[in-house]
């Protein structure tokens, strides 16, 4: 059921629906963890404009506090397309529509509640190169004596684990990760608890961990790297891994390629090749795709 505003919130409202760029307004709970600030009610305008302000308004309206954050639909559009800002994606699945223009912000909060199987694909392995790279520093930081720095390092292992398993369902990851990831996948959950607080020594809660998480990253790699494998598939060849990363669907998805490349290359899903380079007479090793 929506929420409907108060009297003194009433005018407020009634100023936007009469501006002729305003396509919607929306309204977040005043608990939400989200909201900026503790005191007022928090609104998000949805606009016809190309360059949006995204500054957070802070107002008073008859004694009321008033917080405004503006969203261009340009964004929301492009966003549902190559993926929202993972804030604003929480925060527009949370809000309630007050008053919507034609409709609009009813379709499109349908259209960004699940990831479309692209971005979905392209997330999850951005969350599995970090995972990899988190679990390395982990390993590393044991071996050398750094009890606190490793447990650092696992923690961040497990955020990436975390929002890997939510990316997975198809779901953003909410503010309260943990809650989420408890209803999804309990196992996972279970090891973060594990690590928090069992009474074992650090070292050992680390390496109990480090076996969990280096068994799923085995199992788990083909599926997880599945973005990868399908951008090099567009090309019959061998890849460089310069030509790799500057692919237009890769270059701004903050995908670790060398090392996910190099795991890889380890579990025979790709296989390293020699690119001549006739002019300078240097061998570049590139890769190529196996079955």
């Amino acid at each position: 059921m929506n929420r409907r505003p108060d009297d003194n919130q009433q005018t407020y409202l009634e100023l936007l629906q009469k501006r002729m760029d305003v396509q919607a307004v929306l309204i977040l709970p005043d608990s939400d963890m989200l909201v900026p600030f503790r005191e007022g009610t928090f609104y998000i305008v949805v606009v016809n404009q190309s360059h949006v302000d995204t500054t957070i308004r802070r107002m008073r309206i008859k004694k009321q506090v008033i917080l405004e954050q503006q969203i261009g639909s340009w964004q929301l559009e492009k966003g549902a397309v190559n993926g929202l800002d993972e804030r604003l994606a929480v925060m527009l699945g949370k809000a309630e529509i007050l008053w919507d223009k034609d409709g609009y912000m009813k379709q499109m909060k349908q259209r960004t509640s699940r990831l479309p199987e692209f971005l979905q694909k392209k997330y999850i392995c951005k969350e599995y190169s970090r995972l990899l790279r988190f679990v390395h520093e982990t390993k590393e930081r044991l071996q050398q004596g750094m009890a606190l720095d490793a447990y650092h390092s696992s923690i961040q292992s497990l955020d990436s684990w975390a929002r890997l398993i939510v990316y997975e369902a198809g779901e953003h990851p909410q503010a309260g990760l943990w809650s989420q990831v408890k209803q999804l996948d309990y196992s996972v959950y279970k090891l973060y608890e594990e690590l928090s607080f069992n009474a074992e020594a650090l070292e050992k809660r680390i390496e109990l961990l480090l076996l969990a998480m280096e068994f799923w990253i085995t199992s788990r790699m083909k599926s997880s790297v599945r973005f990868l494998i399908e951008v090099m598939e567009k090309k019959n060849g061998p890849w460089s891994l310069q030509e790799l990363m500057n692919h237009p669907l890769v270059q701004d998805a903050e995908i670790d390629i060398p090392l996910i490349i190099d795991k890889m290359v380890q579990r025979s899903l790709v296989q390293e090749v020699a690119c001549s380079d006739r002019q300078n007479e240097v061998e570049e090793i590139c890769f190529i795709l196996l079955g």
